[in-house]
């Protein structure tokens, strides 16, 4: 495209206030509810047009998206759901996005990893190779994903691509990343997968991290992209264990069965998750003088995915005494909620958040490597099949409702399309 001057512009859809507790409190004030009056249209995001830059150095790549995803953590800011404790280390206004697969269109002279044409997927850390800083002690161990260097630099502050101001992210018609963030997508391995292994990633590293033993029975709850990929995970490093999952929609039930899930139960209430340590686990239910039931017994591990408070009020409840409860789901403020069972019970309560170096495989593979290995040596794997709903930028509003309302559109994973 071409602005007004001749140069060539880009589009990108993006949030276009900048970060301040004022706005911040608005958002919380209106996000839950104005999107929905609005028909998915939220007037603090919008498509943005920008000129075409440079290359930020010689080790530096431009891509193309094909697919970029909508994710869990887009809608906590979008929505005002997000907690303020990392606004340190994120900057606005900025383009979001950072699950996506796309097509190399230029190389820096000093990029050795890709070519033009490739189909690469996208690690979005901004760590501190990708700053120019010499590293931190966490990016020396493999682990970028806890710099303690994220809002030093050249660059705004930011985690990931998406939530810096320098660096916009997958929603647009072009982005840039560094040479160390970006991977080969194997041939056998379909768009539709590949723009999910993002999640896949964040998945697989919390199986690893956490990874039942044998004999051990497994509790999902919350059938999301991020519980459905944890299922998958499973399959393929857990093959033997037992998993039950925790699904509210029919487009997600059937996806659980189809990535392997043992059984997947309605819901993901407390009463849901109790119902299913009872009858799967064992578990034995006594009547306290109010509330839901206590358990004796439960799942040995849980993974809390849904990121609510009754999703994570059922995954403490489910858990058999010193079980490990894996936290995926992005939890922020949670209020009113019960923790005598993680003392009582001696929980072991494990986050998660994204993917590094995987210290307990033998060469210590990054997480994505190890994911598009995994799925490019097993095809069956219907992980693509997340994928229910695609939109063009400009249709980001139509997008943005199937999201808020998943019951009425079935969506699971939502794209936008290049």
């Amino acid at each position: 495209m071409t602005g007004a001057a001749g140069a060539r512009t880009v589009r990108g859809l993006g949030v276009r206030v900048g970060a301040s507790a004022l706005n911040h409190r608005a958002l919380q004030l209106t996000g839950s509810w104005l999107p929905g009056l609005l028909g998915g249209r939220m007037p603090w995001l919008g498509l943005l047009r920008r000129p075409v830059a440079p290359l930020r150095g010689p080790d530096w790549v431009r891509l193309a998206p094909i697919l970029s995803g909508v994710c869990g953590s887009d809608m906590a800011v979008l929505t005002g759901h997000a907690s303020a404790v990392l606004s340190p280390f994120n900057s606005f206004p900025a383009v979001m996005g950072h699950e996506v697969v796309a097509r190399v269109t230029e190389v820096g002279p000093a990029v050795a990893e890709v070519q033009v044409g490739d189909r690469v997927v996208l690690d979005p850390i901004i760590g501190c190779e990708v700053r120019g800083l010499p590293a931190c002690q966490r990016c020396a161990a493999g682990w970028p994903s806890l710099c303690l260097r994220a809002a030093d630099g050249d660059l705004a502050p930011g985690m990931l691509i998406g939530f810096c101001r320098d660096l916009p992210g997958a929603w647009s018609d072009e982005l840039q990343a560094h040479r160390s963030r970006v991977y080969p997508v194997p041939a056998g391995v379909s768009d539709d997968a590949a723009v999910l292994i993002e999640p896949f990633a964040v998945a697989l590293h919390a199986v690893l991290t956490i990874a039942p033993a044998a004999g051990e029975r497994v509790l999902v709850v919350g059938s999301g992209t991020l519980g459905l990929c944890t299922v998958a995970a499973l399959r393929l490093v857990a093959p033997d264990s037992e998993v039950t999952v925790l699904a509210r929609h029919p487009a997600q039930v059937s996806l659980a069965g189809r990535l392997g899930a043992t059984r997947v139960v309605g819901g993901r209430s407390p009463d849901a998750a109790l119902a299913a340590a009872a009858e799967f686990a064992g578990a034995s239910r006594h009547r306290p003088l109010s509330g839901p039931d206590t358990l004796a017994g439960g799942f040995e591990v849980i993974f809390e995915t849904g990121g609510t408070q009754r999703s994570l009020d059922a995954a403490l409840r489910a858990a058999a005494p010193r079980g490990r409860v894996g936290l995926l789901g992005g939890h922020a403020v949670v209020d009113r909620l019960d923790l005598t069972l993680t003392w009582a019970r001696e929980l072991d309560l494990r986050g998660s958040y994204v993917y590094g170096r995987e210290d307990g495989l033998p060469g210590r593979p990054h997480t994505i490597v190890y994911a598009l290995r995994l799925l490019a040596q097993h095809p069956e794997l219907p992980l693509g099949e997340l994928v229910t709903h695609r939109y063009r930028l400009e249709d980001w509003p139509a997008a943005m409702r199937a999201v808020l309302d998943r019951r009425r559109s079935g969506a699971v994973k939502v794209v936008f399309a290049g």
